[in-house]
């Protein structure tokens, strides 16, 4: 968070506490009135941290873009020992129909299961080698190749989910396992096809 932005955020803090303690103290007004006025301000406080949690590095929650460039991943299985859910974290940056990046990079955070886990995995792989991952979220997106995600072959266990991503028989551009996240849709993850160029006669001046 900038400077100035955790500044003003202390200073709406202080006065809020401030207007609140002159009503307690030197206003006229019924009981009732001071305790809602207390019991909203603590709602706004509340919300106001549960707001600004997503500007401070905080992983978000929201649905991911629906293609995007997986950067890094990190994974926390469950603990059986104090019962804590695991989780999974994508770091990522939002793609543009030619596969070019339009945002920053942006961490979220999914619940854990064991498909996706595995999925995660081999992805970050592949990152380790030095190649990129296209990740694909939406049951209506249709792959890198033209395929509807996540669709295979009729009787194929693991085809119909789509091929595993760190499988040695997945083609380029080929779609790779799909996960079901929180809201329906389906998260593919494969490799990132090549970045569609502009034409260079909407660049050059008088099409030089």
């Amino acid at each position: 968070m900038p400077p100035f932005a955790l500044a003003g955020t202390i200073a709406v803090y202080a006065v809020l506490s401030i207007l609140l303690l002159s009503l307690n103290l030197f206003s006229l007004w019924r009981w009732w009135v001071k305790a809602a006025a207390i019991i909203i301000t603590a709602a706004c406080v509340i919300g106001a941290y549960a707001a600004i949690t997503y500007m401070i590095g905080w992983p978000s929650f929201t649905a991911l873009p629906q293609r995007f460039n997986l950067v890094a991943t990190r994974i926390v299985e469950p603990d059986r020992i104090t019962g804590a859910p695991g989780h999974v974290y994508l770091w990522v940056e939002e793609l543009n129909e030619n596969y070019v990046p339009v945002t920053a990079p942006r961490g979220y955070e999914m619940p854990y299961s064991a498909h996706l886990a595995d999925d995660t995995q081999d992805a970050q792989t592949k990152i380790n080698s030095g190649q990129k991952v296209l990740g694909q979220s939406g049951g209506s997106q249709q792959a890198a190749d033209g395929t509807k995600a996540g669709v295979g072959k009729p009787g194929d266990e693991q085809g119909q989910m789509g091929g595993n991503i760190g499988s040695g028989t997945q083609a380029t551009g080929q779609s790779a396992e799909a996960e079901i996240v929180p809201d329906g849709a389906q998260l593919t993850f494969s490799d990132m096809p090549a970045v569609t160029l502009p034409d260079k006669a909407l660049i050059l001046p008088n099409g030089q």
